[in-house]
């Protein structure tokens, strides 16, 4: 088996296995005696330590690079959250009594929004054109959390143009998300990390004003 995949695989085993094992205790946080929020929290938590630390052990600077670069731009996106809450009117969270950014968005979607861009961006990296398939697997990812989170009672949007219980208009901007931050990746990958902070920042700043020109065109 060639070393590119073995990483692959390595990622998609655990991913895999973490899934298998928070999508049914998400369902059914009673099974645990956990409230959802904090379930969430420790899940989120959980994916963000192990992540870097099974990349450490298999010595795959990549991986953990990769990490690294999209640790702060997850941390930044919930403030586009909160913008939609707070200003916008056009999102809800569900008190699950988790604590809240600004009252707002809960604290465990700093490390969420990692837990869709990483495998991403991961996999789209080692594809042939890989702008094309972050944007393709991003609307496909996000369309499935957007339909699965009210169901879960993760959020709902709300005042909005919807199709079958969420919203239409953040698909094309999750979708340009997911390109942008392969493209940013791409462009950082080998300079310092304080550029790649500013790097991850910029694609944050620019979702949410995608986000913003989205809900006046098609919300």
């Amino acid at each position: 088996m060639s070393r590119l995949a073995s990483r692959n695989r390595a990622a998609i085993i655990f991913h895999l296995v973490f899934f298998a094992i928070a999508i049914p205790l998400a369902l059914k946080p009673s099974l645990v005696s956990l409230s959802l929020g904090d379930l969430l929290l420790y899940l989120v938590a959980g994916y963000v330590v192990a992540l870097p630390l099974i990349g450490l052990l298999r010595k795959n600077r990549e991986w953990v690079a990769l990490w690294w670069f999209l640790l702060p731009l997850s941390m930044a996106l919930p403030c586009a959250d909160w913008m939609l809450v707070q200003k916008m009117g056009t999102l809800h969270f569900p008190d699950h009594g988790a604590p809240r950014l600004g009252g707002a968005v809960p604290i465990y979607f700093l490390g969420m929004w990692l837990m869709l861009l990483w495998p991403l961006c991961w996999i789209s990296s080692h594809t042939r054109f890989p702008l094309l398939s972050a944007a393709i697997m991003a609307l496909i990812a996000f369309t499935v959390w957007e339909w699965a989170a009210r169901p879960m009672g993760l959020w709902h949007a709300q005042d909005v143009r919807q199709f079958h219980g969420f919203a239409l208009y953040p698909l094309i901007p999750e979708m340009l998300l997911g390109a942008g931050a392969m493209w940013m990746w791409q462009i950082q990958r080998n300079r310092p990390w304080l550029s790649q902070l500013a790097g991850a920042l910029s694609v944050a700043v620019f979702y949410a004003g995608a986000l913003s020109l989205s809900l006046l065109w098609i919300g």
